[in-house]
């Protein structure tokens, strides 16, 4: 079984992420914090993470996962540059490497693609409904209804470009506008 990759490029950020696996003959962590719920008691087993905030705090995050197919893997930076984006086949979590007790769950149990603009601020979201646009103060704006047969196209210049079946979808990046289109391909 292969580890969950982790993108810290996706975003500047100010700590440091290994899978705990990888850190074999390094000192064990008395500080181990369950997810959901920062539990310090024990929890449903899932990703070991090692986090190192830019304070030197240095602890072990063990996230739950439910693996289902087609939804995310993954764990990245995120816009604020404290917080660690944690997704492993479920509801996604933000977490803050320097304060383990300082997370929630991202509202959107059904996402399967992970998109960083850092040029513009923004992290985009996938899921079986709607895109939905992340900056460091949270919730930026949410696409109109896609639904889940929407396939991810890619960005071009101020907008995102998405398929279901003969609709394309473009949404713009500034403010999730949603233009819908039938296809010419």
């Amino acid at each position: 079984m292969s580890d969950t990759p982790i993108w810290l490029e996706a975003f500047p950020h100010d700590f440091e992420v290994a899978h705990e696996r990888t850190l074999r003959g390094l000192s064990k962590v008395l500080e181990r914090v369950y997810y959901p719920g920062a539990r310090r008691d024990g929890g449903r087993d899932g990703a070991w993470l090692r986090i190192r905030s830019a304070g030197g705090r240095v602890w072990t995050g063990v996230f739950a996962s439910r693996l289902e197919a087609g939804r995310l893997s993954l764990i990245a930076s995120w816009p604020q540059p404290s917080t660690l984006f944690v997704a492993v086949g479920d509801g996604p979590y933000l977490v803050r490497a320097d304060d383990p007790d300082a997370w929630s769950r991202i509202d959107r149990p059904t996402v399967r693609h992970f998109a960083p603009a850092p040029d513009v601020g923004l992290c985009l979201l996938l899921d079986d409904d709607r895109l939905s646009a992340f900056d460091a103060q949270g919730l930026a704006w949410e696409s109109e209804h896609l639904g889940p047969d929407a396939v991810w196209l890619g960005r071009l210049d101020d907008e995102v470009h998405l398929r279901a079946g003969d609709v394309l979808h473009r949404v713009r990046l500034r403010h999730g506008g949603t233009t819908s289109e039938t296809a010419s391909w």
